[in-house]
Parts: structure tokens; sequence; C-alpha cells
């Protein structure tokens, strides 16, 4: 009797560690957007809908001007970030427009330790010459900003070049019509971990080089990762894609990752 008491008691210990296992992979994510040049009203649903599936809580805000306050930010792990700002989306949605309180509490919570993912042409917003859009740029490991440019959007395969908790057990895969990101800014200290070939059989003004499409690096305590892939929903179906932002999203809010690499992606799969 005593023996199966003390069974049944280290298997609820077992249980119990991996609840609390399983909690500590679920991270909070708060997506923030409202304005861009892009057709973010689409975009972020799916984002929303990718990283809930995969088990992580998610809010959205579409009102900066509010959220983005030390209290509120300090509930969450990692930030992603599907927003530019553009003087349309201060007349359409004037609460958008952040406020220097706004950029000040942005800065000092991925400084402190927040994770921040950048999503395709977010890495454009900020771009004038105040000391914020200088240190954006910083802050964010560089992106579109005013240099970068893409060909004629088509499928491409997607390269990994490093293993990495983002890209462990990752193959090399094909991507759905995209654009491919050229010439993008990569600060000091970035990690490039994936790349795409611009190849110009496809479009004359393409680069005929490998061109990032996801790289990390910290600021302050945070990690930072910038993903240039992803232009619209048809761009963000594909299994590598949502790996990729999953991946990117526990990454940027742990230091890890628990998403498990679907088999069609996983190297020496045929």
């Amino acid at each position: 009797m005593l023996y199966v008491r003390l069974t049944m008691v280290a298997l609820l210990v077992s249980l119990c560690s991996v609840a609390s296992s399983a909690d500590k992979q679920k991270v909070k994510v708060l997506i923030i957007t409202g304005d861009h040049g892009h057709n973010w009203k689409e975009t972020t649903p799916f984002l929303k809908d990718v990283l809930t599936k995969a088990g992580h809580a998610v809010d959205v805000t579409e009102t900066p001007s509010m959220d983005l306050i030390s209290s509120k930010l300090a509930k969450y792990d990692v930030l992603l970030f599907n927003y530019r700002n553009t003087p349309n989306g201060a007349k359409s949605n004037p609460a958008s427009v952040w406020s220097d309180d706004n950029k000040k509490a942005f800065v000092e919570a991925i400084h402190d330790g927040k994770g921040l993912v950048v999503y395709h042409h977010a890495s454009s917003a900020f771009t004038g010459t105040s000391d914020f859009d200088k240190e954006f740029e910083k802050l964010s490991a560089g992106g579109w900003r005013k240099q970068g440019f893409h060909g004629q959007m088509h499928e491409f395969t997607v390269n990994v070049q490093k293993e990495h908790p983002i890209t462990r057990g990752i193959k090399s895969f094909n991507h759905g019509r995209d654009e491919l990101y050229q010439n993008s800014l990569t600060t000091e200290g970035s990690e490039i971990l994936v790349t795409a070939y611009s190849d110009k059989s496809k479009d004359p003004k393409n680069t005929g080089k490998e061109e990032p499409m996801v790289w990390t690096n910290k600021y302050g305590k945070g990690r930072v990762v910038q993903n240039a892939l992803g232009h619209d929903v048809t761009a963000m179906k594909g299994t590598g894609f949502q790996t990729l932002l999953i991946r990117c999203t526990e990454w940027a809010a742990t230091g890890e990752t628990s998403f498990d690499t679907p088999n069609e992606l996983k190297t020496g799969a045929k």
C-alpha cells in the first residue's frame, strides 16, 4: 500500500511539473498596430490567429497612444510590431499616433527585457531625423528603413543559414508569393539566421545575392527579431512562414522555443 501511495505521489508531482512547464511555454504577446502602409486590418487578425493556435495569449492594440504605457506593457513578454506611422493613419486613426511618453515607455520596455518582433514592413516605421527615430533604428535591428526595396512578387526558397532556437531542425523551404526584401539594414551585432536568394532572372532590379530574411539582435536586455517575410495573408499561409513567426515570438519572449518542427520542414525530410 505504501508503495502504491508513493507511486501516486510521484505521478502527481510529475504531472504538476509537466503542467508548470506548459505554462512557462505560453507567452503573452501584444500586437502593436493601428497604422501602416500595408493592410494591417487583414494581417493583424491572421498573426493573432497563428500565435493563438500555437498556444500563446495574444492581445492587439490599434490605439498605441492609449496602450503604450509602462503599466500596460508590463503585462506582456513580447511585443509584435505591425505598425508604421503614416500621414493617413494620423488622420483616420488619431489614437494611433505615439506621444513622447509612448515612445519612452516603448524604448524602456525593450531595453529592460521585453522581447520585440518586427514584422515585414514595420521596419520602415519612424524613419525621420529625431532622436527617437534614430534610436528606433538601433532598437529594431534595422530592416527596410529608407534604403530597402524589392522586385516583383514571386515564390522563392527560404534558406536556413544557422542553427538557432528559431531555426532548430528546419531545412530550407519553398515560400509562397511574397516580396523579397533587398538591401535591408542589419545593425551591428545582428545574427542572420535565414536568407533568400534575390534572383535577377525574376526581375532585373534584383541583386543576385542572398538577402537577409530573419535576423536577431539585442537592445539592452531585450531580444529583438526582424522577420522580413509576409507581405499579405497569402504570403503568410505557408507552414514555413508560420513556424518562423511562432519561433521568432517565443525566442524574443523567453530566449528559447518550444514549437515543434512540422514534419514537412524537418531537416532530412523528403
